[in-house]
């Protein structure tokens, strides 16, 4: 009964403000005096000349030929926030445990009306557009962004540019402004700046390939991973005895939602579910600017349903999954608008986003576009889960002549947690055996966790701790990244099935670590909300701050790096240490530990449960049904029924005061604690039971 016991006691089409004549890249030093005052402080209206600068990317890229004219491309105005450093504060404030303002979150309605761009602006805007022969596409609530259509003739026109047709270093070929543009009189006041007249990086999954398994492969285990999914791939079951998953029951039951730049096929999911015996959960797909659920992307199918997979695989009991999906545009226009309507719709409680590009490619408009949008969704309680980038601490610079440390965006977006990638082994029982941080670069399409610090973001609250963010290389002063960790090794990954791809893979990349992490935090969130705690939220400031200071609430990642010091001499990245490192941030799923710790969390002041007793129990050979007295106060009921000789654990939550419990082992003895909670704290059974189960 040990563990009752212990519960006892930041490019693309980048736009900038001329300063003194001159265009200057948005660095750390020079983001502290303008970008961080455009974001957190609105940006001041007049007449000003708003330039749109060429994307770096074209001077590392082949031209092709002039553009077609008739084309037809999005381009995102956007628009800045009245009040985003109070949007800020906010944020801090409703996502910090004993806060006044904790999970008293906000509709998409009433962050538009506290701290939302200006309506007459955003009006004037739409009244630009239909002027100009353009058509006004996707909306956001909060007024922030504003996508309209035409041709690449008529923004050519509009915005005084030649837009041309590149190959990018890595082959992909995109469109971009091979000259300056300038931003029209009419709207220049009104604009924060404008998104998409580069169309830059087109796609930007980060789904890695270990293996192809082909049709059918033997479902046989690993003598490397331990895996037990085709061709010794982990399966769902895996992970979740891996991490510890809990299976808390609940009767809130949890929206998730993806980003994904393409369609994907039902019949790919459904596989994997017969597979690893899971429910047929349903997965719809939102249309993000008219994109219908056509696959014309391969690469992105089989990113699509691995993102789809790892949520219903860590947590079979979700609601529903939405697949908010854009194949049409470049990758910085889908995701602000993906952004938009996740935030608009307000129906998801967590995202995920396995997609990225190097921040110095997103450039400072579209990253500061997108931070404005993580703000909304934070604000409204919607946790958002971010790769941290499969090329370690150097992006697409990795292995070049010209490498340098990068990291990518979104996963460095201060509100959003940033997922890293590690290389699992599991033991002959399928628990977890041992981990480290995930490298493979400078092998034939290698890889490593993504990490590092941004160019742009500075140190946010939750970073400002003691020691520990310098301790293994880290910024005292930038926003360090990822935050957690989980598998990411191709090598060690995980089984997904992808028919136009050829069958079973292996697949790894922080792709798999951060909807794994968003499918667990589905769990905890099912678990807050039945129990009357409410939505969980922006996760990490209560991340770090329980991870700081309780040890063994996550799983350590001490060896390791994300360094490539053999090809990129002088450049070896960030090694893994105790507590937090920039390659596996605090660790990987310790499930039921961290689960546990947070639930009987206190979230605010006020009388918590009054005592209670009464606990009774009965026992068939795998059942037990469980009873106690009501307690004064309690909004909700955690229980647990743990193994008196393994230690093995079934959490449950529930409102009422009985309880059904199945999955036990006959035979066998077990102690049943209750805990009753509300949102000031919590109180547990005044005497615990055990109970045997039959044979």
């Amino acid at each position: 009964m040990s563990r009752l016991v212990n519960l006892h006691e930041r490019g693309d089409g980048s736009v900038s403000r001329s300063i003194d004549g001159k265009y200057r890249p948005i660095g750390i030093s020079l983001f502290c005096g303008l970008f961080l005052s455009v974001l957190l402080s609105g940006y001041a209206t007049g007449a000003e000349n708003v330039t749109v600068r060429v994307s770096p990317l074209v001077a590392k890229s082949t031209r092709l030929s002039p553009a077609d004219t008739t084309k037809e491309i999005a381009v995102v105005l956007v628009l800045p926030l009245k009040d985003a450093r109070a949007a800020q504060a906010f944020v801090d404030h409703v996502s910090k445990a004993g806060d006044p303002l904790y999970r008293q979150y906000l509709t998409p309605e009433q962050f538009a009306s506290s701290y939302g761009a200006s309506e007459a602006d955003y009006r004037d805007l739409q009244h630009w557009a239909g002027s100009n022969g353009l058509q006004v596409g996707e909306e956001s609530t909060s007024h922030s962004t504003l996508t309209v259509r035409g041709t690449i003739g008529q923004f050519e026109r509009l915005f005084n540019a030649q837009i041309d047709n590149y190959r990018s270093p890595q082959g992909e070929e995109f469109f971009a402004a091979s000259t300056d543009a300038v931003v029209p009189t009419a709207v220049a006041s009104k604009v924060l700046g404008v998104v998409g007249l580069s169309g830059g990086v087109q796609k930007a999954p980060l789904v890695k390939i270990g293996k192809k398994l082909g049709e059918q492969p033997a479902t046989v285990r690993s003598d490397v991973t331990g895996g037990t999914g085709p061709g010794g791939a982990y399966s769902a079951a895996d992970l979740r005895n891996a991490y510890g998953i809990p299976s808390f029951g609940g009767s809130a039951l949890q929206t998730v939602a993806v980003f994904e730049q393409g369609g994907f096929f039902a019949s790919d999911v459904r596989k994997y579910e017969l597979e690893n015996s899971l429910p047929d959960v349903p997965v719809k797909f939102r249309s993000v600017n008219g994109a219908t659920n056509l696959v014309s992307d391969q690469n992105v199918e089989l990113e699509a349903v691995l993102d789809i997979d790892m949520i219903i695989g860590v947590n079979s009991s979700v609601k529903e999954v939405l697949v908010y999906g854009d194949g049409i545009d470049s990758f910085g226009v889908a995701l602000l608008d993906a952004l938009a309507d996740v935030a608009s719709d307000n129906r998801a409680q967590t995202l995920s986003i396995s997609y990225g590009a190097d921040e110095v490619l997103q450039g400072d408009t579209q990253i500061a576009a997108e931070g404005q949008l993580f703000l909304q969704l934070a604000a409204q309680g919607i946790s958002v889960f971010a790769s941290s980038g499969d090329l370690g601490a150097y992006g697409h610079t990795e292995g070049q002549s010209d490498a340098s440390l990068n990291v990518i965006d979104p996963g460095a977006q201060p509100n959003v947690t940033s997922v890293g990638g590690t290389t699992l082994y599991l033991n002959p029982d399928s628990q977890w055996g041992y981990e480290e941080v995930w490298n493979e670069l400078g092998t034939i399409g290698g890889g490593a966790s993504g990490g590092g610090v941004s160019s742009y973001w500075p140190l946010p609250s939750y970073q400002q701790q003691t020691g520990w963010e310098t301790g293994n290389g880290g910024s005292a002063t930038n926003r360090n990244m990822p935050d957690v960790a989980a598998v990411g090794d191709p090598y060690t990954g995980v089984a997904v099935y992808s028919r136009i791809n050829g069958g079973w893979f292996e697949v790894g990349g922080t792709s798999v670590s951060a909807p794994v992490w968003a499918g667990y935090v589905s769990q905890l969130n099912c678990a807050t909300q039945t129990v009357g705690q409410g939505r969980v939220g922006f996760f990490n400031p209560n991340a770090y701050h329980f991870a700081e200071f309780n040890l063994g609430l996550m799983i350590d990642i001490t060896n390791g790096s994300n360094g490539d010091a053999l090809t990129n001499e002088g450049l070896q990245g960030y090694y893994a240490g105790v507590l937090y490192d920039n390659c596996s941030g605090w660790g990987s799923i310790n499930g039921l530990a961290f689960a546990e710790y947070f639930l009987l969390e206190p979230a605010g002041t006020g009388n918590p449960p009054a005592a209670f007793g009464g606990l009774t129990g009965t026992a068939q050979s795998t059942t037990a049904q469980l009873s106690w007295a009501p307690s004064a106060g309690a909004t909700g009921y955690f229980v647990i029924v743990e193994n008196a000789v393994t230690g093995a654990e079934i959490s449950k939550v529930c409102k009422g005061t009985q309880l059904d419990v199945s999955g036990l082992t006959p035979k066998s003895y077990y102690g049943v604690a209750v805990w009753a909670l509300n949102k000031s704290g919590y109180a547990e059974v005044d005497s615990i039971i055990y109970l045997k189960t039959k044979k």
